[in-house]
């Protein structure tokens, strides 16, 4: 019982994915419709070469001079149309499959990005890129070429079937029941061929995750010595992508073997009974000769069946895993039927908020929070308690579990997410720099920005000085990940692109946790002015980076716990006052001693 519903349930999930793929390709149907049209044209090719063929045989044999041109012009004309059904099929072939594979992984990608992050943390980042290369080409074709061929065969099949019939029936009887062999044996391999294929997909993708994880932490697995580790895992990774591509090539193997020994058992039969129907004067050798060429045509297309419907299982395998990372049911970024924009006053309002990356353990638990307009609200409190959770939720990276965010009473994830981006700007612990160069990691993507503006928010940043001494200066290349750059440097690349978006919004995290004492105590006095006129949220453990906040809020177990300037805080006593006096925020231009407490 247990088997047949696993076995039911891989049936609806094939079925949904292939719905999933259809619908997609929908948007290419005047291409598909001329795709039939040259299918439908080359279904009739082999039907005109076994018809030539047989002309030409009964020509040499009964020695006719002007049946022989007839038939030697009736070939001619069949080969030269053939001809051309392939170069038009082959030129609308490639031009669709660019183009729609391009689309199909532009889509993708663009549903990516819409995509709840908390959904696509759960795929490495390594399988995702295999999923929008390899599985994206592999399920597009199986729509673009394998199913046309499919068509192809099976209509070239048709009228095979039904021409030689009208030729000798007899002899096609026999001929067809040998060819019928093999869509049985093949229908009984499709299954073991589509889950070798899977399961060499998954293990492919383990494999590239683990490589692209070696790549990335090369420092770590180095100070680590992790490298035998990941070499062992790797290997075994590989050891299994091997051991099903194997396992699918012998299937595929099996049935090769199988349309082999049915074509050459066609063939004896053909042979053995058409001379027995030619002595009995039943038909003429001409129809023996079309018969012999024909049944390569038939047993080809029978052939080419099984190896498109492996395609087809193949395509649908990979389709599985492009639809699994961005299905239009998956939970994605929505709008709502009436969207409304931001306004332009009114406060930032945090109601209710519970948060978690898994729902079963929340980060923020009931989250309540109210940041005015034009102020500076510090985020404290003890590592790993939500701050950056609460930046990232704000930001509109994730969305809440329960509660809301607003604005002016409008909620955030109400309005387009390009009118909140557009008004802020967000600066990562982990600063996000791209293989481009200084140039265009500066603007990300405000294209418009001149280039002395640009400029101008490199030296409000304090960035000016080490991008002039990089070999290029503002064209110079970051490589991955601005891995030639120091962390100080990387930050301070952050800063001057949210300088560059001039935001309404600012939403700092640990601004200036990567910088020595001297580079701080110039950042504050940059980050002071970048902060003026502007609505600003920062997390922060920096007493110097907090005290003159407009508002302190001190989260502790997901909840805000006190409120209140540096000075009202102190004065309350609390948990606030609590991580002052016992050194949390150490800074290095105070030297009061924790006893004494820090004074503004």
């Amino acid at each position: 019982m247990g088997s047949m519903s696993a076995k039911a349930g891989h049936g609806e999930a094939g079925r949904r994915v292939a719905g999933s793929l259809l619908r997609w390709v929908r948007r290419y149907t005047p291409y598909y419709v001329a795709t039939a049209l040259i299918v439908s044209a080359a279904s009739f090719v082999p039907v005109g070469q076994a018809e030539a063929l047989r002309r030409l045989f009964d020509a040499v044999y009964e020695g006719s001079v002007p049946q022989l041109r007839q038939a030697a012009a009736f070939y001619g004309a069949v080969f030269f149309g053939g001809l051309i059904v392939q170069v038009a099929r082959t030129w609308l072939s490639q031009r669709l499959y660019n183009r729609s594979t391009l689309e199909l992984q532009r889509e993708v990608l663009r549903r990516m990005f819409r995509l709840d992050l908390r959904l696509l943390n759960r795929w490495h980042v390594g399988d995702q890129i295999q999923r929008i290369g390899d599985s994206a080409v592999a399920a597009q074709d199986g729509v673009n070429r394998q199913i046309p061929a499919l068509i192809e065969r099976l209509l070239s099949v048709i009228l095979l079937f039904v021409y030689l019939t009208v030729q000798s029936w007899l002899l096609m009887a026999g001929a067809i029941a040998v060819a019928l062999l093999m869509p049985l044996v093949s229908n009984l391999l499709a299954k073991p061929i589509y889950r070798e294929q899977q399961r060499a997909n998954e293990a492919q993708a383990a494999q590239d995750a683990l490589l692209q994880d070696q790549m990335q932490g090369a420092e770590t697995v180095r100070a680590f010595q992790l490298r035998e580790r990941f070499n062992f895992r790797w290997r075994e990774a590989v050891r299994r992508t091997f051991r099903h591509r194997l396992r699918g090539h012998l299937w595929t193997a099996a049935s090769g073997i199988s349309i082999f020994l049915g074509y050459w058992l066609g063939i004896a039969y053909i042979f053995i009974a058409g001379a027995l129907l030619f002595a009995d004067g039943a038909i003429e050798i001409g129809v023996i000769a079309a018969f012999v060429i024909s049944y390569e045509h038939l047993v080809r297309p029978l052939s080419h069946l099984m190896n498109i419907w492996a395609a087809v299982q193949n395509a649908l395998a990979h389709a599985t895993r492009v639809f699994e990372l961005a299905d239009p049911t998956e939970r994605i970024e929505k709008l709502p039927a009436e969207t409304r924009m931001l306004p332009d006053e009114g406060d930032l309002v945090i109601e209710g908020v519970t948060f978690g990356y898994d729902p079963v353990q929340p980060v923020l638990r009931d989250l309540n929070l109210t940041v005015r307009r034009g102020t500076v609200t510090a985020l404290v409190g003890p590592s790993g308690q939500g701050k950056s959770t609460l930046l990232k939720l704000i930001m509109g990276l994730y969305a809440p579990n329960a509660g809301r965010i607003m604005l002016g009473g409008v909620p955030i994830d109400g309005s387009t997410n390009a009118d909140w981006r557009r008004r802020a700007a967000y600066v990562p612990q982990d600063i996000g720099l791209f293989d481009a160069s200084v140039a265009d990691n500066i603007r990300a993507g405000l294209t418009h920005l001149a280039t002395e503006d640009l400029e101008e928010a490199a030296r409000l940043a304090r960035a000016d000085g080490f991008i002039g001494k990089l070999p290029h200066g503002y064209e110079t290349r970051l490589g991955e990940r601005g891995q030639t750059l120091s962390g100080g440097e990387r930050q301070r690349l952050a800063i001057a692109r949210a300088y560059a978006r001039n935001p309404e919004f600012l939403l700092l995290d640990e601004p200036t946790s990567a910088l020595d004492g001297d580079n701080e105590r110039l950042m504050q006095e940059t980050l002071r002015s970048l902060m003026a006129g502007r609505t600003v949220i920062v997390a922060a453990h920096r007493l110097s980076t907090v005290r003159h906040a407009d508002q302190i809020v001190v989260i502790d177990e997901g909840r805000v716990v006190e409120t209140g300037t540096h000075d009202e805080l102190m004065a309350l006593g609390g948990r606030y006052a609590e991580l002052v006096r016992v050194g949390t925020w150490a800074d290095l231009d105070e030297t009061h001693a924790p006893e004494e407490g820090i004074e503004p």
